[in-house]
């Protein structure tokens, strides 16, 4: 009776072992929560794999039972969901406050550029200190003041450091410490040194997703690795 029931507990127990490290294709949906909206472009990954939700949201993914899978999207809070069971997924996610908060931040600071800029078109100033060649010709005595008046300096260097300071926002929306610790599992006294050393620049980052950020930020950690070994 006692052998009988050994061989019963090895038999469940290489069954469940074997159940948990066959992986299948699980399919699922993910909406937003509240408004029931089909979410497109969203990151999903496990440890070994990754995909994104298509326009309607859909997605597919190879996944093991005891797997987590993490779902990321630019605007909404990230989300885990534990794999306990071969079924299909609903998965709900909640739209970022903070996230809508920045966003209304930046258009807040862009606009405040634009605000600055108007001002100096008021006074005359149309081409930030920088007239086209057509000017010269067609209007000579705006193109002088565009050249030589203090206003039209000040409105030069004011557009040259907006541009600077709007690309640098563009890299810091790829490039930040969120993304980063989603993407690689980099100690916090190494995060300042890479992201020094590893950050993006803002034409390379023009037209990135989010799986284009982590893919860039795990080849650099790559990289990184490697040189802290030297």
């Amino acid at each position: 009776m006692t052998c009988k029931k050994t061989f019963l507990s090895i038999l469940i127990s290489l069954s469940t072992q074997m159940l948990f490290a066959q992986s299948t294709m699980l399919k699922g949906l993910v909406f937003e929560r509240g408004s029931n909206k089909r979410l497109e472009n969203v990151f999903i990954q496990n440890k070994t794999h990754h995909t994104k939700t298509d326009e309607w949201g859909n997605f597919q993914i190879e996944a093991s039972i005891g797997d987590t899978l993490y779902f990321s999207k630019i605007g909404f809070a990230d989300f885990q969901q534990v794999i306990s069971a071969k079924q299909n997924l609903l998965i709900y996610l909640e739209a970022s406050i903070a996230l809508d908060e920045v966003k209304v931040k930046g258009q807040t600071k862009q606009q405040e550029q634009r605000e600055v800029l108007d001002e100096y078109r008021a006074k005359g100033v149309f081409y930030n200190g920088d007239p086209p060649l057509l000017v010269y010709i067609f209007s000579p005595l705006t193109a002088l003041h565009e050249l030589l008046s203090t206003d039209a300096n000040n409105a030069k260097r004011f557009s040259n450091y907006a541009a600077r300071e709007n690309a640098e926002t563009m890299v810091d929306r790829h490039f930040n410490k969120t993304v980063i610790k989603q993407s690689i599992p980099i100690k916090d006294e190494d995060l300042a040194e890479f992201m020094y050393y590893h950050r993006p620049k803002a034409e390379d980052v023009k037209y990135w997703t989010r799986y284009d950020d982590m893919a860039y930020i795990k080849q650099k950690y790559k990289e990184f690795l490697k040189r802290k070994k030297l």
